[in-house]
């Protein structure tokens, strides 16, 4: 290769550096090779003496600290080289620390996860208002909508933990530990030295380090492929968050302003978006542009934290019926059964109704039809009667819509029973029966028995209403409520359990019940269920534990 050609070459490899740095090299390494000729070196010789122009001007630009072609063009290799060198730096840093820095080191790093940790109790805190605003909805809609709300949370959560840390880390403990190289030129007479120096680096390497590097690589691929598979998942949330946000500007239109609950379905949206960005970057091996995710992110959760603020104060608004509206008829379907001595029905029974006119025994399934088209399903073995019940078809009825939209309109939120409600009649003697039967059964230890459940009320009086002269009574009178309830009522407990308990206080009240469906009224709970346990609680209100039911028997 000729001089012309070679400095050529060389100041196009060189472009990315300033003109007067690319000036200066090529007129240095043009007089290198003039001086060559004139001792009697031939042209390409010299030219040659050089080796190759690739290495040569990755180097001129390793120099001036600039990323080459080969680089960019291996995000893989340049990734696990970070990381081998970090690893490096830490072990370099470790090694020349004493042992008592060694053990201050490991503090302050625990204290900096402490600090990262603690900044999860905003993201716990959104979590719990989420479930509180997506509870309005009924199930499934809640549950799912609550899980997508959590999964977003804390993602981000952990996405931004690990950046800050790693940040943090490197800032403090490995920044100071890199070389600092002066901003000079390599020039041709260290040229030939420094491709030496780059050889034996190479060549020192050895095993261990190729295996280190195949190792990063092997982690990497790991980490894209879990990628991939949250893509995967993001993909299939980002189609759902668009069905709702259709949904939203349906009832918008329609004129239910819940500006709040739009916002906050607008702000998921948008966090999906820029996590399946970030994650499809990472995948194809791109640069994310940091300032703009920061910027979007920070927008998102600010848009986010207006929408559930302005949600909470919708949701104190909004009056929640636990029934469906007066004007919804149900609609019932009936089984006439013969029963004796030994029947046992078994299924969720909501009711029993006496008709003294009647001998067999009335099976009424009572349902809100919302759509759905429900079908018995009963079935008998030996002594046994399952009560079952089957939804052949699930949809929704225009005129239900209507109705929802109209209540929404007037912040009025009706829970819509699906499952339906199973009423018994029969005769005196067949219902004391069919009650003596269920709970013998359900008290075996060879069925599905009783579970427990917490409550915790505040323990205004405690009444004693015998008179002096007559006779201890085993049960005192205990005038509570329930948190966030004005109403007082009065209930009947053994004496036994009231031993220590003392009036001003809260205390988790334990019950024991055998069914499967628990009435969330107080004089309901007292009366169905079992008192086993009174203990005082020092839980703070918005950590009390309000357990509403318990799960199915059957």
């Amino acid at each position: 290769m000729k001089k012309r050609e070679f400095l050529a070459k060389l100041r196009k490899k060189l472009s990315v550096l300033e003109e007067s740095e690319v000036d200066d090299i090529i007129k240095e390494y043009g007089g290198y090779i003039d001086e060559k000729i004139e001792s009697g070196v031939a042209e390409e010789e010299a030219v040659s003496s050089f080796g190759s122009i690739d290495e040569l001007s990755a180097e001129l630009l390793s120099a001036y600290k600039v990323k080459g072609k080969e680089e960019k063009e291996d995000p893989i290799g340049n990734f696990a080289s970070k990381v081998l060198q970090t690893i490096d730096k830490l072990i370099d840093t470790l090694s020349k620390k004493t042992p008592k820095e060694i053990i201050r080191f490991v503090i302050e790093i625990l204290i900096l996860i402490a600090i990262i940790g603690l900044f999860h109790i905003p993201v716990a805190m959104l979590v719990s208002l989420g479930k509180d605003v997506f509870y309005i909805l009924s199930s499934p809609l809640n549950r799912i909508f609550f899980t997508i709300w959590r999964f977003v949370l804390e993602f981000a959560y952990f996405v931004l933990a690990i950046i800050v840390f790693i940040r943090i880390f490197d800032t403090r403990y490995l920044k100071n530990v890199e070389v600092k190289k002066e901003k000079k030129v390599l020039t041709p007479k260290n040229a030939e030295r420094k491709s030496k120096e780059i050889v034996e680096v190479k060549q020192s390497k050895g095993a261990i380090s190729t295996i280190s590097e195949f190792i990063v690589k092997i982690c990497v691929f790991f980490l894209k492929f879990m990628a991939i598979c949250i893509l995967f998942c993001i993909s299939f949330y980002l189609i759902g968050m668009a069905i709702v946000l259709v949904l939203c500007i349906y009832l918008l239109v329609h004129g239910v302003m819940y500006f709040g609950f739009y916002l906050v379905m607008i702000s998921l949206f948008l966090l999906g978006l820029i996590f399946f960005w970030i994650l499809f970057n990472f995948v194809l091996d791109r640069k994310n542009n940091g300032v703009k995710m920061f910027v979007s992110l920070a927008v998102s959760f600010v848009l986010l934290g207006v929408g559930c603020g302005i949600a909470a104060i919708e949701v104190t608004e909004t009056e929640f019926i636990n029934s469906p509206p007066s004007d919804v008829a149900t609609e019932t379907l009936t089984e006439e059964l013969t029963m004796d001595e030994d029947t046992i029905f078994i299924g969720n029974i909501s009711d029993y109704v006496v008709d003294n006119s009647i001998e067999n025994v009335l099976v009424e399934y009572r349902y809100y039809p919302l759509g759905t088209t429900m079908s018995t399903r009963i079935t008998k073995d030996d002594d046994y009667v399952y009560l079952n019940w089957d939804l052949e078809n699930i949809y929704l009825k225009g005129e239900f819509l209507d109705h929802m939209i109209r209540d929404l309109r007037e912040k009025k939120v009706y829970n819509y029973y699906i499952e339906p409600t199973i009423v018994i009649t029969a005769n005196e003697k067949n219902i004391e029966v069919i009650r003596e039967n269920r709970q013998k059964y359900y008290q075996s230890g060879t069925n599905h028995t009783s579970c427990d459940f917490v409550r915790t009320y505040f323990i205004y009086t405690i009444i004693d209403r015998e008179e002096d002269d007559a006779e201890e009574s085993d049960t005192l009178y205990v005038v509570l409520n329930e948190f966030q309830s004005e109403n007082l009522v009065t209930v009947p407990i053994k004496r036994e359990l009231l031993e220590g308990v003392t009036e001003g206080y809260y205390y988790e009240f334990t019950f024991n019940t055998y069914q499967s469906y628990i009435d969330t009224d107080i004089e309901n709970i007292f009366e169905e269920n079992e008192v086993v346990s009174i203990k005082k609680t020092d839980r703070p209100i918005d950590e009390q534990i309000h357990e509403d039911s318990c799960s199915a028997f059957y």
